[in-house]
């Protein structure tokens, strides 16, 4: 990437963040027309009119599905390992909330993981994996993996640390979602992979509660 376009894309990814850090969210349909607008919305008008580069380039293809099937598998296993540790020994998963309205009903559950948890983990996915993680390794390499981390994690920071352990499973998994997609060139594994850990952990917190 070239020193003018690399400048001019720090500049919107800190912009882009510091707005939405900043930006009044008063409810849930806030909350996503929010996160719409400022990582994907501007994200491809940015794209479409600066750098001009096709949406294969962001990790929005099939990518190498071996390695992406490979790097999900370690990752999972890894993830596995990790939640297991803070359960036990930081008591994580007590801490840890879900919805009040999916606990009691199966139906509210599926329909929550398959709007809302699916809807900001694409959003993620797109913007942190994709945009993010893919513009930058030109300059960084693999270092673009800690990179796009590193953002997400001032992202969270940014919200506040009353959403800390709402964020806390995307926010470890950050670095497992950019090395999976960072040897897949796709999007869709990290995400996918995402999608299940968050699942699978609202899925344990509901039958704990329940």
């Amino acid at each position: 990437m070239k020193q003018k376009e690399l400048i001019v894309t720090i500049f919107f990814i800190a912009l882009s963040l510091l707005m939405y850090a900043v930006f009044p969210i008063e409810n849930t349909f806030q909350q996503i027309t929010t996160i719409l607008v400022f990582f994907i919305f501007f994200p491809v008008l940015f794209n479409s009119f600066f750098l001009k580069r096709k949406v294969a380039f962001y990790g929005l293809s099939l990518g190498d599905w071996r390695r992406g099937l490979l790097w999900s598998l370690y990752s999972l296993i890894g993830i596995f390992v990790i939640f297991s540790i803070m359960s036990y020994y930081f008591g994580f998963l007590g801490n840890y909330k879900v919805p009040a309205f999916i606990v009691k009903n199966f139906g509210n559950f599926i329909l929550y993981e398959f709007t809302l948890t699916l809807l900001f983990v694409a959003v993620y996915e797109f913007y942190f994996r994709g945009f993010v993680l893919f513009t930058f390794e030109v300059n960084l390499k693999h270092w673009t993996i800690l990179a796009q981390a590193l953002l997400f994690l001032i992202l969270v920071l940014s919200i506040g640390r009353e959403s800390l352990y709402l964020f806390l499973p995307y926010l470890i998994f950050a670095p497992f979602a950019g090395l999976i997609a960072y040897k897949s060139r796709s999007v869709l594994y990290s995400g996918v992979s995402q999608f299940l850990i968050i699942f699978i952990l609202d899925a344990l917190i509901v039958k704990m509660l329940g």
